[in-house]
């Protein structure tokens, strides 16, 4: 018989992997802090449980996509936490919290029964609602393959990078700067074109058969900047590349770009754009002079 899976957190990458996780056709429960995020899973007939605990008494494979690390811990070993379950043998954290709370986590399961996967996640949103996220892992191989399944329904590309919990955090948070240092010198770029007069469509479509080229050019700018549909929330920035700074000095190691990022993101925030990362690009815009605007001829 299959194993029942388990899914805590169902925010804006969580619900849609969860919701792949149900039509892939496992049996499955969750949980949210919201109470009505599982209003569309009891629609459905999924199964929803008042607390982390309920559902680690009904799953033996339990998915965690949580915003903060200090939620992450209390999911796992709260008064109502997973490592209180009758039924999980196996937790998989999908967040990006770093590998010193993913260490706390791996080590009071490691007093219980529970084996424990570092699994964070990467490829927004759309890969989320796709099913095509890429997974970097660590920690126990034979509970990555039984987690495999699962897993296979939001993911289409999965990784092993240590036999312990931790280093899929460090492999995600380099992933995470590149991406983010990359989106900020695209929409730097951008703006630029835009001040100079260039159609910013053609300047575009240079850039991505060029060697310019990266995830914002071809994904981000296109879909959310041309388009003036902003999304992506600005505090998931900042707490990422401060995990990469905190990391990388631990490592004895001075960054140059990701402190630099990070004075963008500031400024942007105390500018009034402390919502959507996104948005970071009308900050931008607006540090050009007046009726500098990077939009497609749509929505000119």
């Amino acid at each position: 018989m299959a194993d029942r899976i388990g899914f805590i957190g169902l925010g804006r990458m969580g619900k849609p992997m969860a919701t792949r996780i149900h039509e892939a056709g496992f049996a499955l429960t969750v949980f949210d802090v919201v109470g009505e995020t599982m209003d569309t899973f009891r629609q459905r007939g999924v199964k929803t449980a008042s607390s982390p605990r309920e559902v680690a008494d009904n799953a033996e494979i339990v998915f965690a996509c949580i915003p903060s690390p200090e939620a992450s811990l209390a999911v796992a070993f709260g008064e109502d936490g997973i490592a209180r379950g009758s039924a999980i043998e196996v937790y998989l954290e999908c967040s990006t919290i770093g590998p010193d709370y993913m260490a706390k986590i791996a080590d009071g399961l490691s007093k219980t029964r529970i084996s424990f996967l570092d699994a964070p996640i990467s490829g927004g949103i759309p890969g989320a609602e796709q099913g095509t996220l890429s997974v970097v892992t660590a920690g126990d191989a034979a509970a990555l393959e039984r987690a495999r399944p699962a897993m296979s329904a939001y993911a289409r590309h999965i990784f092993h990078v240590a036999d312990k919990p931790g280093p899929a955090q460090i492999a995600k948070l380099i992933n995470n700067m590149l991406s983010t240092t990359g989106t900020i010198a695209a929409f730097e770029g951008m703006v630029f074109g835009a001040k100079a007069g260039l159609d910013v469509e053609a300047l575009l479509e240079f850039i991505n058969v060029s060697t310019g080229r990266n995830v914002a050019t071809m994904q981000k700018i296109p879909a959310n900047i041309l388009t003036r549909k902003f999304g992506g929330k600005i505090d998931t920035g900042v707490k990422d590349l401060g995990l990469f700074v905190q990391q990388a000095e631990k490592f004895g190691i001075k960054p140059y770009i990701a402190p630099r990022v990070q004075e963008v993101f500031r400024d942007a925030i105390a500018g009034g754009y402390d919502k959507e990362t996104m948005r970071i690009i009308e900050f931008l815009e607006s540090r050009a002079g007046e009726g500098v605007v990077v939009k497609g001829k749509s929505k000119a």
